[in-house]
């Protein structure tokens, strides 16, 4: 009998996927990984458009639904443009901007063993498979989503990301910090998990909660301290678990941070729309229903494209706005200047002039009220760009991280 090796040699011979079509195939498969968190929650089959014939659109879906199967995901349906939801709509830019517009049609069955293979090597280099998942019970019996990466018996950080936003947006920082930490990143309670809505009315939403949950990951790893670095709303909760048990965090990485600084402190219209919208769809599973579809409308019209699969996870339903509305809400109403006060960890303090979600002034005040605090202001970049980790940046986190190890 031949060898797998060249059965497979042989496959390849007679594939007939020209170069650009692999490589089209394997920037599809890794589109489609990227944007599983989404996929998973929206009915399926999920319905995208391409931008190809009626004649192609049969191979086309067939060749999306080989590469689903083959990942694990959902199923597709090549639809018309018209008749796609406002979520199928990401689902398909971001697929169509990522191979599905440029994947050759007719691709026969002796190509299928190479599509497989793609697929296949696009899975083991995927999120999920190069970095540890497991489900960590949180304070009140609440699963929570938690990857890892590095080695354990490393200088642990935990990163806090913002609420509701599925981990792999911070993968670049996770590879960096990774290379000589350990490095957990966790996601929010109530909205990962499978949970009725039965089980989600009996958990805490508050911010103490959310921060509890945090310490009960670091039991889990048996870590007695680690350095916390929040993101958004992350910020805030990284805060409130310093001001429970300072004696657990080393150090804090404050950055791009959403606080909350009472009445007369600036906000953003993002943030005070955002505050809004969180009181009216915390209320109620009904008020959630009512208010999802036109709050959905806005907020995908101001999501950057690129990120857009991403950032709208906590919308896909409006169960899941209604359980982000009362997870984030809780962030958004706890007063930061009362957390921070006799909070003295190192702290390092990041923010950007250009950011339009949390306004920089509430980083700003946040630093000044923490004693010897380092505050680093870019002058450029939006709410985002810090989860594309430039050099620049992750050098000046790792350089802090560094001073604070030799201290």
């Amino acid at each position: 009998m031949a060898s797998a090796a060249a059965r497979a040699g042989e496959a390849d011979e007679k594939s007939s996927l020209a170069p650009e079509t692999r490589e089209a195939v394997a920037q599809l498969a890794r589109a489609l990984l990227s944007a599983r968190p989404l996929i998973d929650v929206l009915e399926n089959p999920v319905h995208v458009a391409p931008a190809v014939s009626g004649a192609d659109a049969g191979a086309i879906e067939s060749l999306l639904n080989r590469i689903a199967s083959r990942a694990g995901a959902p199923p597709f349906a090549v639809s018309a443009p018209a008749s796609l939801t406002i979520f199928e709509k990401i689902v398909s830019a971001h697929l169509c901007a990522n191979g599905l517009d440029r994947v050759a049609s007719g691709i026969s069955a002796a190509d299928a063993r190479s599509i497989d293979q793609i697929t296949d090597e696009a899975v083991q280099a995927g999120f999920d498979r190069r970095f540890h998942r497991i489900e960590v019970k949180g304070i009140d019996g609440s699963l929570l989503n938690v990857y890892t990466a590095g080695h354990p018996a490393s200088e642990p950080v935990i990163i806090l990301s913002a609420c509701g936003i599925p981990a792999r947006l911070s993968e670049r920082w996770i590879d960096i910090l990774a290379k000589d930490r350990f490095v957990i990143i966790g996601e929010t309670r109530g909205l990962f998990c499978p949970l009725s809505d039965a089980d989600f009315d009996s958990l805490a939403s508050d911010l103490s909660a959310q921060a509890r949950d945090l310490f009960a990951v670091m039991d889990h790893f048996t870590i007695k301290t680690a350095h916390l670095m929040g993101l958004c709303g992350g910020a805030a909760v990284a805060l409130q678990a310093a001001a429970e048990q300072p004696q657990r965090i080393t150090s804090l990485t404050l950055c791009y941070g959403d606080f909350e600084l009472g009445p007369n402190a600036p906000r953003t219209v993002f943030q005070q729309n955002m505050k809004a919208v969180m009181a009216l769809a915390g209320a109620s599973r009904n008020e959630a229903k009512s208010i999802h579809e036109l709050f959905c409308d806005s907020m995908v019209k101001s999501a950057r494209a690129d990120l857009a699969h991403l950032i709208v996870y906590p919308f896909a339903s409006s169960e899941l706005l209604f359980r982000y509305a009362r997870l984030n809400g809780s962030i958004m109403n706890e007063q930061s200047d009362d957390l921070v006060a006799g909070i003295s960890h190192p702290t390092l303090v990041i923010t950007s002039e250009d950011d339009q979600t949390a306004h920089p002034e509430g980083s700003r005040q946040v630093a000044a009220l923490i004693p010897g605090a380092v505050l680093h202001v870019e002058p450029h970049g939006d709410h985002l760009s810090f989860y594309e980790a430039a050099p620049h940046l992750t050098g000046l986190v790792t350089d802090f991280l560094a001073r604070v190890r030799k201290d």
